[in-house]
């Protein structure tokens, strides 16, 4: 694998499936590879001598005793076709969101809770969040240019209709004000500059956002159904095994630019 500019990217820094299983925290931006691995790596942790399932949905006994430096890979495999077979069912009807919990929205709300939030997506879901911020960022190009190149998709989801988009633009945009951005220099008596109006993004950079993140969700495996009640399972994630998050990428290009530089 290479850094965007063409950089060769040790594969020893990278390789999440030959670590021991630790504390592996989602939110990091790691440019290891593999979609359903990386899923993994978030819904486990050694404790006590033990390795245990990390579901905030549910307490389960350890997932294994001892096993002193099994890695990722090795973990997952064993619970997928291997000696912990018996344990596969951990890894599914796993709780979707996390936090407190409301009436699934189907319209945007004429009467707004101020500062009222969604739950929380799953937090071994992480990479899912952030691919669906990437799409926000590069949709945020048509802003400056309305002629930018933004694609939707074309096939292999369901149709966007005009009220869903609505919908998911407006439940982005109560997000992106609710974690308002702080500026270069930032001041403590300075307020933090508002966030992106996604409403006056193009409408066709609005319908192809929505079609993005429709595809996210299913390229980890969540279609309407999962939405609706509310369960994820991991066997579901495809495996995926080259696959490295958009924005891991982009920030280590950004931090290996800067070590040239220095």
């Amino acid at each position: 694998m290479t850094w965007p500019n063409g950089t060769h990217i040790d594969d020893a820094a990278r390789d999440l499936g030959d670590r021991p299983v630790g504390r592996y925290d989602p939110a990091i931006d790691d440019v290891s590879p593999g979609r359903r691995l990386r899923v993994f790596a978030g819904l486990v942790f050694r404790g006590d001598q033990t390795i245990v399932v990390a579901s905030r949905a549910q307490a389960l006994p350890p997932l294994v005793f001892g096993a002193e430096g099994v890695s990722y890979s090795e973990l997952l495999q064993s619970v997928d076709t291997g000696a912990l077979a018996d344990r596969r069912a951990c890894f599914e009807q796993i709780a979707l969101r996390v936090g407190a919990i409301s009436p699934l929205l189907t319209r945007v709300p004429e009467d707004e809770v101020p500062n009222h939030r969604d739950p929380d997506l799953h937090p071994a879901l992480q990479d899912l969040g952030n691919e669906i911020n990437e799409d926000i960022r590069e949709a945020l190009d048509t802003l400056d240019n309305p002629r930018a190149y933004y694609p939707g998709i074309d096939e292999g989801i369901e149709p966007v209709s005009d009220d869903h988009i609505r919908l998911v633009i407006w439940a982005l945009q109560r997000e992106l004000n609710r974690e308002l951005r702080r500026g270069d220099g930032y001041l403590a008596a300075m307020p933090p500059l508002p966030a992106a109006p996604l409403a006056s993004l193009p409408w066709e950079t609005q319908r192809a956002l929505a079609e993005r993140r429709r595809l996210r969700y299913k390229q980890w495996g969540l279609g309407r159904e999962q939405w609706e009640q509310g369960h994820w399972d991991l066997w579901a994630v495809p495996e995926d095994p080259a696959y490295v998050p958009r924005r891991a990428l982009r920030l280590a290009a950004i931090a290996h630019e800067r070590r040239l530089a220095s």
